[in-house]
């Protein structure tokens, strides 16, 4: 584990998560590390902005934001929050996410986010409309070890899905599988 629970998620990530849901509004990443979120959004074309507890340099990669604590963070009138979070404080983001989101919230979750009977239980009183999981290892790998050098970001070990609240959303979550773009399969 990396010391500030910063994992790189690549753009393939989230250009997989636009490609089976549609956005709209504002869209915000509070938890944005180097940008990739908002940087993927907005070459989609959506409105999207930064924010992270920690100033990584995504100021200069064209995200908005300050370094800010989102689970201290004030109320914001946002469409949408889509973020990589803590996976340490991934419930904590969701239940602040779902408050400050008027429509969607998308968390780019382990898939092991499923299990466990209390996580179980507190997930059936949340509107989670759909987990999109995806059909190839993402690479994921500590921040640190890669902004450092000391690590290349290669095949993944770990599955993961986007896990997509939506207001409003009733009955069970949907599984889907996402794929990767004939041009981009190995």
């Amino acid at each position: 584990m990396c010391s500030s629970d910063l994992y790189q998620d690549p753009p393939e990530a989230t250009e997989a998560l636009l490609r089976a849901e549609r956005f709209s509004g504002l869209s915000w990443d509070p938890a944005c590390g180097a940008g990739t979120i908002p940087q993927a959004m907005r070459a989609a074309g959506l409105n999207a902005i930064g924010s992270d507890l920690v100033d990584r340099g995504w100021h200069a990669e064209g995200c908005h934001g300050y370094p800010l604590d989102f689970l201290k963070a004030p109320a914001r009138n946002v469409d949408n929050i889509v973020c990589n979070p803590p996976f340490n404080l991934a419930r904590e983001f969701v239940e602040c996410a779902l408050v400050m989101a008027s429509h969607k919230v998308a968390m780019l979750l382990p898939l092991t986010f499923l299990e466990g009977q209390a996580r179980a239980r507190w997930l059936a009183t949340t509107p989670l409309a759909r987990v999109h999981v995806f059909s190839w290892r993402i690479s994921m790998p500590p921040g640190e070890l890669l902004t450092t050098g000391k690590i290349e970001a290669k095949g993944g070990k770990k599955c993961f899905a986007w896990f997509v609240w939506e207001h409003g959303w009733k009955g069970p979550a949907q599984v889907h599988l996402l794929h990767r773009p004939a041009k981009e399969a190995a």
